[in-house]
């Protein structure tokens, strides 16, 4: 019985991820190459990149680029919704300039600046989620920590499963030739 299931759980999984693969729009294809090509370049203390766990990361916040601002209360400010392909905040964005002398700039621009950026410049919102993906592994020491922590968490379960599913659909969309 349990043979069975794990079975038709594997099916029921590739035929889910196999399904999103064929939806996906040469639009949303070029946000994921976009990200990706951002990630490779930006590695951490042990040189190593994550290019599939951030473009996992696109799939799973803005359905790789469709859904461009989240979490977002007319009753309070944009600068405090996640924006982007990404699904950045400002303050995080801020977070990150602290550590990567590359983006300081940033603090020369207001929340509102920041947050138009965001919304318009898929490859800054890559750049900024990269190196916090980079900053999360540097210092929580383990892909769950990290992964959970992109995620506004310490422990984060349901995420990190959402993530290890769409690294999946990645996997198979590079196989396929469809990113590189």
């Amino acid at each position: 019985m349990l043979k069975t299931f794990s079975l038709l759980t594997l099916f029921v999984c590739a035929s889910l991820a196999n399904d999103t693969i064929h939806k996906m729009t040469p639009k949303q294809l070029h946000v994921l190459q976009t990200v990706r090509d951002v990630a490779k370049c930006i590695p951490d203390k042990n040189g190593k990149t994550y290019e599939n766990t951030v473009s996992a990361i696109c799939i799973t916040e803005s359905s790789a680029g469709k859904n461009t601002i989240g979490d977002f209360n007319h009753k309070k400010s944009i600068t405090k919704a996640s924006l982007g392909a990404m699904q950045v905040r400002v303050a995080t964005a801020r977070h990150v300039s602290q550590y990567v002398p590359k983006l300081n700039w940033l603090n020369k621009l207001s929340d509102i600046q920041i947050a138009s950026r965001l919304l318009g410049d898929t490859r800054l919102g890559a750049k900024i989620a990269a190196h916090y993906v980079v900053i999360l592994h540097n210092t929580r020491g383990n892909q769950f920590n990290a992964i959970s922590g992109y995620n506004g968490g310490m422990v984060n379960h349901k995420y990190y499963s959402k993530i290890m599913k769409n690294k999946e659909i990645v996997a198979q969309l590079v196989a396929n030739g469809k990113l590189s």
